[in-house]
Parts: C-alpha cells; sequence; structure tokens
C-alpha cells in the first residue's frame, strides 16, 4: 500500500469480508430489542430462540430441555449471566422449569407465553430474510 492507495484485497478475502458485514448487520436487526413491555435483550431473545429450538428438535429427542449450563455454553454467554437471564425470564413468565424429575441441574422449558413471544419473534425475524416465508412453509403448530 502506498500513499493515499488502499490495499489490493483477494477476491476471496473481501468475500469473507462481506459475508462477515451481513452476518453483523443481520444479526444486529433481528435480535434488535423491540419497543414494549416485554422488552428482552438481545441475548434474552436468544434464549428464547435456543429454547424453543430445542423443545422442537426431531426424535430422537423424546422431550428435550435445557440446562442453563447447557444454554450458556451454546450462545456463548457466562454462565451467571445466562443465570440472571433465565431467572428474569422465569419472572416474567416466559420461561418455566421442568419439574417432571427434581433434577439437578433445573431443566427449562418455554411457558405458553414464552412460545408466543418465540413465534412472533421466528415471524418478525423472518422478514429481513429473503424468499421468506417460502410458499410452502409449515406454520407451527399448537400443539
Amino acid at each position: 500500500m502506498t500513499g493515499s492507495q488502499p490495499p489490493q484485497w483477494d477476491q476471496s478475502f473481501r468475500e469473507v469480508g462481506l459475508v462477515a458485514l451481513q452476518a453483523a448487520v443481520l444479526t444486529r436487526r433481528i435480535f434488535l430489542p423491540e419497543a414494549g413491555p416485554d422488552r428482552l435483550s438481545p441475548e434474552q431473545w436468544q434464549l428464547l430462540l435456543a429454547l424453543a429450538l430445542i423443545d422442537t428438535a426431531p426424535s430422537p429427542y423424546a422431550h428435550p430441555t435445557a440446562s442453563v449450563e447447557s444454554l450458556a455454553i451454546q450462545l456463548s454467554l457466562d454462565r451467571e449471566y445466562a443465570h440472571e437471564l433465565l431467572f428474569a425470564m422465569m419472572s416474567d413468565g416466559l420461561v418455566v422449569a421442568d419439574d417432571e424429575d427434581a433434577e439437578d441441574p433445573l431443566r427449562l422449558r418455554l411457558s405458553s407465553r414464552g412460545w408466543d413471544a418465540a413465534r412472533a419473534y421466528i415471524e418478525r425475524a423472518g422478514r429481513f430474510l429473503p424468499g421468506w416465508p417460502p410458499e410452502r412453509w409449515p406454520r407451527a403448530r399448537d400443539d
């Protein structure tokens, strides 16, 4: 690089930069907190969506649940911070403890209110994805 001339980047190097930029912008747009009484942090929305995806996993997972530890690892969150976020979500009625077994660690799942929020958020996120929803997009079931 000389003077005011920018460096010459290889096309593949530029493509990595473009993909990284697009991912950052898309993430910011999708997880940007919405206004309203149910205003969650981006990390809480990620926890909500992770719980929804875990609970809707196809077989062989009969009744999957998630622990604070597993969610913290999956989302690269500090364990204590994830615990605080999930406790707040429990207090707000979005997440409940799965009490089928008195297990340690505590297992979590979405409440009915949490499912409504997850569905609304996935539909909102889909508006930022080109071609969404597909014509033959199966709607989520309310079993």
